[in-house]
């Protein structure tokens, strides 16, 4: 799927993002984070758009560390608070399946905490490291992060599934999903059995992922009429494609685009 993309306020945040090592690449995107800053800056809200991938955050608080994971199988509205500071760690479509075991479709659109109800086997490894984020910078702490994620590796040594690899193909959007379910062996109640599983969505969510990404790319780089837009994403019309633009952002494709290119401006 797509690459992780940082917020318009990035700077204003102190968001920083670390690719991960190659060998944890067919899982993660990257593992971002937000270092505190104190009350200066206001608290921003921003929107979290659905790719498939999940996010596995630690919160460090002045009494005690909170451990969440979330799947956003649809567009968030979240505030980020410039004061706090955390760490994340943002897996591809299959990744935390893959990785830490987890259902994405459990965790659907909210921060679940882990820990006292849902206490996951691989969460007493990860808090000796948690413990010591509060030593480190976040630059450290990342770095801390990671090599917990390659000692999960190790220990699991997951291999590519076919499953990551059809959401991947999907997400290109370049054949049809017939010949792709032939092309890697599945039949469709397997297809959306494992979809469900693995990754959380259905075929038909993966395909409005990648086209609504395309769309977002497009307006904030391109001249392109709208109506022009429509047609490259897959969308019967300009009324088809705006209609669920909207549905998928809370807004339309003008208003996103005079917002997006007004920052950059700004920038």
């Amino acid at each position: 799927m797509a690459l992780f993309i940082l917020p318009s306020n990035a700077t204003c945040l102190n968001l920083q993002q670390r690719l991960p090592d190659p060998r944890l690449r067919p899982w993660v995107q990257c593992l971002w984070s937000m270092a505190g800053q104190g009350s200066v800056v206001p608290p921003r809200t921003e929107k979290l758009y659905p790719d498939a991938g999940s996010s596995l955050t630690i919160r460090l608080a002045s009494s005690q560390p909170t451990i969440t994971f979330c799947f956003n199988k649809s567009t968030l509205l979240e505030t980020f608070n410039p004061s706090e500071t955390r760490l994340s760690i943002r897996f591809k479509a299959a990744g935390a399946y893959a990785l830490l075991g987890l259902e994405p479709q459990q965790f659907s659109d909210i921060h679940h905490s882990l820990g006292i109800d849902d206490k996951p086997p691989w969460l007493d490894s990860l808090m000796p490291v948690v413990e010591r984020l509060y030593q480190v910078n976040t630059v450290e702490g990342l770095a801390l992060l990671e090599a917990w994620l390659m000692s999960r590796l190790e220990c699991q040594s997951p291999s590519n599934s076919r499953t990551q690899n059809l959401a991947y193909e999907i997400s290109r959007l370049q054949l049809p999903l017939q010949q792709l379910m032939a092309n890697l062996g599945f039949t469709r109640r397997t297809l959306e059995r494992k979809l469900k599983q693995e990754v959380g969505v259905s075929p038909g969510h993966l395909v409005s992922y990648a086209r609504m990404y395309n769309a977002r790319q497009l307006l904030t780089t391109s001249h392109l009429p709208l109506a022009e837009i429509a047609l490259q994403c897959g969308y019967f019309d300009q009324a088809h494609f705006s209609h669920a633009f909207h549905k998928f952002t809370y807004e339309t494709p003008a208003a996103y685009r005079k917002r997006k290119l007004s920052q950059i401006y700004k920038a």
